[in-house]
């Protein structure tokens, strides 16, 4: 083999190297990303849940929406 195909094959087992690295970057951030949106979203349901709740226990204390 020559110089410049041992070169190039290093190279590519670099970038192989490189690019499953990267792979694995995407998917801790897709998990940590799929994290926050099911946090968010427990979140956001909460809030609507006691904003509902407030408006409701208001209107039937005859106060109207607060």
């Amino acid at each position: 083999m020559s110089d410049l195909e041992l070169t190039m094959m290093r190279r590519v087992g670099e970038l192989n190297k490189e690019n499953a690295r990267l792979k694995a970057e995407v998917e801790r951030l897709t998990k940590a990303g799929d994290l926050v949106f099911l946090v968010l979203r427990k979140k956001i349901s909460v809030f609507l849940y006691v904003v509902t709740k407030n408006r409701w226990n208001a209107a039937k204390e005859g106060k109207g929406q607060p």
